[in-house]
């Protein structure tokens, strides 16, 4: 379970991210769009790694042997 913390924040980081960016996008104007957008594009990138290192933690068994696909 130790494992699932790291994807786990990233994740919800994530989605912070995009609901963050998504709001400034909607009721800002001028430099807050653009802080919206790239608050978004940064959630993505953080959404990615999520799921990037929550697939390379699912490779490992309980028993921290590696599983062959």
């Amino acid at each position: 379970m130790e494992y699932l913390k790291g994807p786990l924040y990233l994740d919800i980081a994530a989605k912070g991210l995009c609901f963050v960016g998504v709001v400034m996008m909607i009721f800002g104007q001028g430099g807050w769009f653009t802080g919206g957008v790239v608050a978004v594009v940064l959630g993505v990138v953080c959404g990615a790694l999520s799921m990037v290192a929550g697939r390379r933690m699912r490779q490992r068994g309980w028993d921290g042997v590696n599983r062959v696909e």
